[in-house]
């Protein structure tokens, strides 16, 4: 028997050596004895096994689980860590599902929850006992981004955990575990993937919370199928071509766009006049792919701008090779109280860009002909 042929025979728990491509192990179960180590499709696949190993390598932790979605992602995690009269403490600008979950659902379950206003300062003063804080290393569509150093050190001061969506940022940016993170979020939907045709989310960080984390999701059933794992690994293949790109585009976008008539703000963390500016220069390999701008003269319909783009996409999204604008207040943060839109700045003429890897002139052009025609 040829060693390819047992590998057939042994259920290929192993990708066999001449397979370039990590195979779709399309199965709900595994024939005995051989398949003991997997069992059950929810449990463990190895394709979904192969993503979560490339995705713990590039940031850097002890173990990756990857879920169904980047909320599958936060919300098991946070169930797996917390129990009644245990205290979490997030921010405002936090991504409004999130911040939901963490205010309206935590709370019914007898975990004490408090929301701490924007920036990495605000947030040290709220932290004066035992928190799991769940912060996002660059906040949606606020765009702070948080200085994850200060904010371990005192939340470890009190033996807390501090659990960093990552999404905006990715791995090409910056690494949270490097300065202190607990545990890292991925939306894998957004940047990693990079082309929107998956939603899978990821948690990498120490070996004993994700051994938790992993058995809560075999219970919840928030498993990754191994076709969308199959399609994020590819995305992994062009990350760093695509993220060094974005990066070039995003800070060429912000300033053209600062220019622009009819635009009031631009808001990015590559500007000077960003509020975290000396940090993120400091601690970020790139800038992101995110940036907001205000209108000077806001439509009564929200959605004007969107008929008149020709090449920039409209869409409840970010983080594809395609540029894509949003409305935060009617889209994706829609959630929100009239009071958080006015602490975080949000108002009927902020949007929200998602830039791609055009080129950085055909998007500002496509902006400018849509506002010219409003």
């Amino acid at each position: 028997m040829s060693k390819n042929e047992e590998h057939v025979i042994n259920d290929r728990v192993d990708p066999p050596g001449f397979s370039l491509t990590f195979p779709i192990y399309q199965t709900g179960s595994y024939a005995f004895p051989q398949g003991e180590r997997y069992r059950y499709s929810r449990e463990a696949n190895p394709t979904v096994e192969e993503l979560e190993r490339q995705i713990n390598i590039m940031e850097k932790t002890e173990r990756t689980v990857c879920f169904s979605s980047g909320m599958g992602a936060i919300t098991t995690s946070l169930l797996s860590l917390l129990k009644p009269g245990d205290n979490v403490l997030t921010t405002l600008d936090t991504f409004a599902r999130s911040s939901r979950f963490i205010k309206d659902f935590l709370s019914t379950w007898g975990v004490n929850s408090k929301i701490s206003m924007p920036g990495t300062d605000a947030l040290l003063e709220n932290i004066d006992r035992k928190y799991l804080v769940f912060i996002e290393t660059i906040s949606n569509p606020s765009l702070r981004v948080y200085d994850i150093r200060r904010i371990a050190e005192k939340v470890h001061s009190y033996d807390g955990i501090l659990i960093c969506d990552s999404t905006f940022a990715t791995p090409e940016n910056m690494n949270p575990s490097d300065l202190g993170a607990d545990i890292v979020i991925h939306s894998l939907s957004k940047f990693i993937s990079g082309h929107n045709d998956i939603i899978a989310g990821s948690a990498s960080g120490h070996m004993e919370s994700m051994e938790r984390i992993d058995l809560t999701r075999r219970t919840m059933g928030t498993n990754l199928d191994p076709n969308t794992a199959f399609l994020v690994i590819r995305g992994l293949k062009t990350l760093q071509l695509r993220m060094r790109e974005i990066n070039k585009n995003g800070i060429s976008v912000a300033r053209n766009l600062s220019s622009l008539e009819g635009i009031k703000k631009v808001n990015y963390p590559g500007l000077e006049g960003h509020p975290d500016f000396e940090y993120s220069r400091d601690n970020l390999k790139g800038y992101g792919g995110v940036l907001t701008f205000d209108l000077m003269k806001p439509s009564g319909d929200p959605y004007e701008i969107f008929k008149h783009l020709k090449k920039v996409k409209a869409a409840n999204t970010l983080g594809s090779v395609n540029t894509i604008l949003a409305h935060p207040k009617t889209m994706s943060h829609r959630s929100l109280s009239d009071g958080e839109f006015r602490v975080l700045g949000i108002g009927p003429e902020t949007y929200r860009l998602s830039v791609g890897i055009e080129d950085a002139e055909i998007i500002v052009d496509d902006i400018r002909e849509a506002l010219e025609k409003m």
